[in-house]
């Protein structure tokens, strides 16, 4: 019998037989490597990612729950690895997003002649609030009962026209201050914020607004003293930084996705909180690239937004298909926890979406 030959891997120094080591992966060469190998080791591992990744994605949107199950199963190496995936397709996303929506520049066609077309818009609505008035006038000045409609209805559109009055004056940033008439006075005094917080000091306690709005009034009053240009820059920053954070907010929301499936599906003890885990990077990934394709290739390409709302359906029905073969309940109960899954998960991104803007506020 003849020996057989071993080798010393280059990499890790662990002996190995035949041409790549069963410890790191490493191709085994007892001379210097050519040229000609080098390309021929950069095609074979570009050849092997292209395909994985269509193995990947193909199954991924026209095979709800499939790739998820498989994976969970042990079936790895054929695929992308859900990181991987979610990392390459919300980096594609995120590229073309902020390629195709510039802050700055919508900010800059914003700044120019947009004040009185606001201006304009803002009076024809109030013509026309005034004009609608002047007919529930004709229709209901008969009885007594009608009047008391009258007057409540004319209180109403009186607050609203006026209410639009104060907002046109800032409509450029698509600010309204007349939700909170304190603030409105304040900000038309041009009040500092020193003079504000020193005001609100000498009240008692009783009368003395919360700490949160006391600080928010006061980010406000500071930035009513930058003046036009300085509020269009700050709200550009702001909006920058706002949009900036939203991938950062993915990467808690993930987590919390797979955390409201392990509590809807709590008594299946056989499915760990990884297993959903999977789930939320493939459905997270598939939602990416439904939105490249849709959005920014289709949708460009004919014109339309008919792809993308495609697109949205798919995405409601692909996660109902992939509960139910990932689980295996009924339709019934997948379709009351994929409810209850959708409120969740909601009302957690608004108050995400909140903490969001409150903090790129604070950190502009």
């Amino acid at each position: 019998m003849e020996e057989k030959t071993t080798h010393e891997c280059k990499n890790c120094s662990t002996e190995i037989e035949g041409q790549f080591c069963h410890f790191c992966g490493q191709r085994y060469h007892d001379h210097k490597e050519s040229f000609g190998e080098l390309a021929y080791e950069f095609v074979s591992d570009f050849l092997h990612f292209d395909s994985r990744f269509f193995k990947t994605v193909l199954p991924l949107i026209f095979q709800p729950g499939k790739l998820t199950k498989s994976y969970n199963e042990g079936k790895q190496r054929s695929q992308f690895h859900p990181i991987r995936l979610y990392l390459f397709s919300s980096f594609i996303y995120f590229f073309l997003f902020f390629a195709f929506n510039n802050v700055e520049d919508q900010f800059e066609n914003e700044g120019t002649g947009n004040t009185k077309d606001a201006f304009v818009t803002d009076s024809v609505n109030r013509f026309k609030l005034e004009d609608s008035l002047k007919t529930v006038r004709q229709n209901i000045s008969d009885t007594s009962a009608n009047e008391k409609t009258l007057s409540g209805l004319n209180k109403e559109i009186s607050g609203s026209v006026g209410k639009k009055i104060i907002t046109s004056k800032d409509s450029v940033f698509h600010l309204s201050y007349s939700s909170n008439p304190y603030i409105d006075s304040l900000l038309h005094k041009k009040v500092t914020p020193e003079a504000y917080l020193k005001q609100q000091n000498m009240l008692s306690k009783e009368k003395k607004a919360g700490y949160f709005e006391r600080i928010f009034t006061a980010r406000l009053l500071k930035i009513n003293m930058t003046g036009e240009e300085g509020k269009k820059e700050l709200f550009k920053k702001l909006t920058e930084t706002f949009l900036h954070n939203i991938p950062k907010m993915l990467f808690f929301l993930l987590p919390l996705f797979a955390l409201i499936l392990k509590l809807l599906y709590f008594r299946r003890k056989q499915f760990y909180y990884v297993d959903h885990a999977i789930l939320s990077l493939h459905y997270f990934s598939l939602i990416f690239i439904l939105l490249i394709f849709s959005k920014y290739i289709l949708d460009n390409i004919f014109d339309t937004e008919f792809f993308t709302t495609v697109a949205f359906i798919w995405m409601n029905v692909y996660l109902l298909i992939a509960m139910k073969r990932l689980y295996g309940q009924k339709w019934g109960k997948t379709l009351l926890k994929l409810f209850s899954l959708q409120f969740l998960f909601m009302f957690a991104l608004i108050i995400t979406l909140v903490i969001n803007m409150a903090w790129s506020a604070f950190m502009i």
